[in-house]
């Protein structure tokens, strides 16, 4: 798993998997949901994250784990 946040587009994603995205669905007013085959989930962006997350925590935010199939 990785985080990742871009300042100049202000949207956080969490890659959760690996894959060729399928198709995107909004969950909520600004998350979307990438989806791969079998509709498993490949990754969350969570855009305009500045309205809802104080910007000195959004600075230093990089997280990579081992996904494990």
């Amino acid at each position: 798993m990785k985080i990742q946040y871009d300042k100049q587009a202000d949207a956080l994603y969490i890659y959760i998997g690996e894959g060729k995205i399928k198709k995107t669905v909004k969950a909520g007013k600004n998350t979307l949901i990438d989806f791969g085959e079998k509709d498993r989930v490949l990754g969350v962006e969570f855009y305009k994250i500045s309205r809802s997350a104080p910007q000195e925590k959004l600075q230093s935010i990089s997280v990579e784990l081992p996904v494990h199939a």
